[in-house]
This record gives C-alpha cells, sequence and structure tokens, in this order.
C-alpha cells in the first residue's frame, strides 16, 4: 500500500484512491523537483506554475469535478479531498491551483442552469490553461462581508446595476486567487444597494476578458507563492442576465454550496503539518547529540507523539466532514468551519514543535521546512481569520448537532 493510504484509517473506493495517486504521482514527478525555485523567485507574478497546471490538466486533474457529460469525473467531496491532501503533502500551491478549479466548478454544477453549464463547461475542460476564481473580498471589506451582514450600510461596495438585459459592475477587488489568469469567475456584486448582504448581493459568471476589466499588483505573500492573490477593478463591465448564477439577490445561497461541504483548507493544513511532520521524524532519526540519534532522546520522542496524535486527529475530523457532507442529514456549516480553525491550530502546534525537534536546520531557508512554515501561516487567514470562522460558527449552536 501507499505511505500515505497507511494513515487514512477510512474505507475509500478504488476509484478514489486512484485519483488521489495520480494527483500524488503527478505532484511527486513534476512540481517537487521544481516547486521551491518557483517559490523563491522574488517576484510573485513569476511564481504562477502555469506550465505546472498545463501538464496536470492534460492527465485530467484540473477538470476532476465537472461532471461525466462534460468531460469530468463527477468527484465527490471525499475525492477532491483526499487528492488535495495528497498533494499539499509535496507542494500546497500547485494543488491548491487545482482545487479551486474543483470548487468553482462544483459550485457551478450545483448552482447553474443547464443553458450555463453547456456554455461554460465545454469551453473550460478544453482549455488546459483555464483555472478559475471566486472574487469576493474588496479593498476596505472582507471579514465585513460575513459577519456585519444585516445593515445594508456595510459590506460590499461593487455594484451591479440593471441596463436592460445587461447588469453594469463597478467597483474593486482584492486578494482574489487567481485572478488575471481565471477564465471562470464567480463574481459577487450588490445588486440591491438597500438590502443586508445575505438578501441584496447576486453571484455572477465571468471569464475575465470583458471589456473594463483590469488588474492591479500581484500580492508579495510570504508562503504559497505558487497560488497567487491579485487586485481587479472594473470600470462599467457589462455582463448578460444568463450569467446571473444562481437567482438575483441569492448569492448567499451561491455561496453555501461552497461552504456546507468543503474540507478544502483542512487538507491543505493537515497535508501541509503531515510532511512537517515526516521532515522532523527522518531529521530525528539521523541527528546525534549526547552520543544517540536524537529521537532516542523521550523529549523528542513525545514531541513526535503529540505532533503525529493531532495531525491523526485533524484527519479523522477531516474525513467526518466529508461523510457528514454526503450522508448527514444534521451536517450544518459548523463542522466545516470547525475543520478550518481546528487544523490551523494543529498546524501551528506542529510549527511550534517541528521547529523545537528540528533545531537552528528549521528556519534555514536550503532546508525542507522553511517554506512549510510559511505556507501555513500564511493561509491562516483562508476562507476568514479564525476568530471571524468561529464567529459564523457559533451561529449554527442552535442547530443539530
Amino acid at each position: 500500500s501507499r505511505e500515505g493510504s497507511t494513515h487514512m484509517q477510512y474505507p475509500f473506493t478504488d476509484e478514489q484512491l486512484a485519483i488521489a495517486e495520480l494527483a500524488r504521482n503527478f505532484m511527486e514527478r513534476e512540481v517537487a523537483p521544481v516547486g521551491g525555485e518557483i517559490d523563491a523567485r522574488p517576484d510573485p507574478k513569476d511564481c504562477y506554475p502555469k506550465e505546472l497546471i498545463n501538464k496536470a490538466s492534460k492527465l485530467g486533474l484540473r477538470t476532476i469535478a465537472l461532471p461525466e457529460e462534460y468531460g469530468g469525473m463527477d468527484a465527490d467531496i471525499f475525492t477532491k479531498t483526499l487528492a488535495l491532501w495528497e498533494g499539499a503533502q509535496i507542494e500546497v500551491g500547485t494543488i491548491k491551483c487545482l482545487s479551486q478549479c474543483w470548487k468553482a466548478t462544483t459550485i457551478l454544477s450545483k448552482a447553474g442552469t443547464k443553458a450555463q453549464k453547456d456554455h461554460w463547461f465545454p469551453k473550460f475542460a478544453a482549455d488546459d490553461n483555464a483555472v478559475c476564481s471566486l472574487a469576493s473580498t474588496e479593498p476596505d471589506h472582507s471579514t465585513e462581508n460575513r459577519l456585519h451582514g444585516g445593515d445594508p450600510k456595510l459590506g460590499m461596495r461593487t455594484t451591479a446595476v440593471k441596463d436592460g438585459d445587461h447588469f453594469v459592475i463597478n467597483g474593486a477587488k482584492r486578494y482574489t486567487s487567481l485572478i488575471g489568469e481565471s477564465k471562470l469567475i464567480v463574481f459577487y456584486a450588490r445588486t440591491d444597494p438597500d438590502a443586508p448582504m445575505n438578501k441584496g448581493v447576486t453571484a455572477f459568471l465571468l471569464d475575465g476578458s470583458e471589456e473594463g476589466i483590469s488588474f492591479g499588483q500581484t500580492h508579495n505573500k510570504m508562503g504559497y507563492r505558487l497560488y497567487p492573490n491579485r487586485e481587479s477593478y472594473y470600470d462599467n463591465v457589462r455582463v448578460h442576465r444568463d450569467n446571473v448564477l444562481g437567482e438575483v439577490n441569492g448569492a448567499a445561497a451561491v455561496r453555501a454550496h461552497a461552504f456546507r461541504g468543503s474540507a478544502e483548507l483542512a487538507a491543505c493544513n493537515t497535508g501541509l503539518a503531515r510532511s512537517l511532520y515526516k521532515i522532523c521524524y527522518e531529521h530525528a532519526k539521523e541527528r546525534v547529540q549526547g552520543g544517540k540519534p536524537i529521537i532516542e532522546h523521550l523529549t523528542i520522542r513525545h514531541m513526535l507523539a503529540e505532533m503525529i496524535m493531532n495531525i491523526e486527529v485533524a484527519e479523522q475530523f477531516m474525513w467526518r466532514i466529508c461523510w457528514g457532507a454526503e450522508n448527514d442529514e444534521t451536517f450544518t456549516s459548523r463542522f466545516t468551519r470547525s475543520g478550518k480553525v481546528f487544523s490551523d491550530k494543529v498546524g501551528l502546534k506542529t510549527i511550534e514543535l517541528g521547529l523545537d525537534v528540528l533545531g537552528g536546520m528549521g528556519i534555514m531557508r536550503e532546508g525542507p521546512s522553511e517554506k512549510i512554515v510559511r505556507d501555513i501561516l500564511t493561509f491562516l487567514h483562508g476562507d476568514g481569520t479564525d476568530s471571524a470562522t468561529l464567529l459564523e460558527a457559533a451561529n449554527t449552536l442552535e442547530s443539530p448537532a
């Protein structure tokens, strides 16, 4: 059996394991040899792994979440999470570019009309360079969009004003993943300025080439550098009503498709943490202090045991999220949000323990752990800060456990 499989403790199907194996083999063969060099490029615009995404696409990895009738594999949440978890153990930025495609195409599969799927999916499947974005966060409005949505004066300011059969979009977005490279964008804008966020925002489908779209700086991130974020601006961008995703003013329901059944960030965090643990374990077997390998020192063994305990518990909850989203009618978004926050905390604890085990080598740029530490720290804000995410989870406390 594969090294990863011995730790899964879950009855995955042969098909799920085969897709995960495809992802791991690709990441080991194509990404591992070059990921560090790409990450080290000083200009963030040079860090997007376009050639790697193209190669992954030719293997079918970019489109696994597409329905089978559009050339995909109709991958379920288990399959997507397992492939992402495997890939994150090798290089998280590249596999996150692919999982963003899985997320956006799943949203379109669940919320889109047949006509929209017939229009968007074939051209997305045919273009090996096509990736996806979810455009929500703005320069002055991010957490506010989620936690203070009851006041119409608060939250998202990008507007979409109806003009005949079109909507005219004006505004700006910030920190948007893959924007500028994307050819399928789930874009959020206010369509009712007098309504709160959960009743006045609409989701649209854009391809990024519409007249009036321009792009600003690529943000120079500490980690996740192969998964770029960028600013974008919208000046009288006209979008036909056929590209409204879901209902007008119904973006909250569209967004729910992304968050009910997702273990994406838990997979990234546990994959990174497991990778760091493996580095620490091998180091402890080879590093000699006090006349013997440090793994024979009880303090080191205790730290390694605590690391893998935390990781395995977080992984098991991750699989629980996957199972619950598909099979448990009492499942709520609290599970998804708890999985994100808990795995963030496991990542931080793994850094604390791991850098103790590794000593000075743990922070050296030439060592394998430094990039993983930056990657874990960088995405603590992913899909919202932990504090904001827990507040959202708190809104479900009256729901069935």
